[in-house]
């Protein structure tokens, strides 16, 4: 087997280059796996770099191809991003309408009320507390020094409830 031979059998799957610098439409397609077309409109739209005649050149043409690529692969990043907050945008949306058909349904309240109302139990609480020492200083003829005793530790005990937020 002859050297020539074997150049032609590692060769053979690769598109033949012209000897010149530039390639015509045809010859520049296989090299960049197009069609003639897509490369005729590659060169129109500015992607191919080509010549007054409609030639390409080879090197250029291959690298202003790759560099196309690699913006086409950018943007599918971008719309992978763009993907994503659109299904952000739309659990929000769901998660706002549950909200709200729940509390057409009345299953959830106005903290506001819930806070006024909560207010106003925990004053009655501590008024009811308060009056304890009185209440019990009669019912248990208790003195006032007694009675004073017990209202401190009552209040300290409220004054640490109080602290323990």
């Amino acid at each position: 087997m002859k050297l020539e031979d074997i150049d032609a059998m590692l060769l053979a799957d690769e598109p033949d280059a012209p000897t010149g610098e530039t390639l015509t439409a045809a010859q520049l397609a296989p090299w960049l796996g197009l069609t003639v077309g897509r490369v005729h409109a590659l060169g129109r739209d500015g992607v191919l770099p080509r010549t007054p005649d409609k030639r390409y050149p080879l090197q250029a043409s291959v690298a202003a191809y790759c560099e196309f690529c690699r913006g086409l692969a950018k943007g599918k990043a971008a719309d992978n991003e763009l993907a994503a907050e659109k299904v952000r945008l739309a659990r929000e949306q769901a998660d706002k309408i549950a909200l709200q058909n729940a509390s057409a349904r009345g299953e959830l309240l106005d903290s506001r009320t819930v806070a006024q109302e909560w207010r106003g139990v925990v004053t009655d609480l501590r008024a009811a507390v308060l009056a304890v020492p009185s209440r019990v200083a009669s019912t248990l003829g208790f003195d006032r020094k007694q009675t004073a005793v017990l209202d401190s530790e009552i209040r300290e005990a409220m004054e640490a409830i109080s602290n323990d937020r």
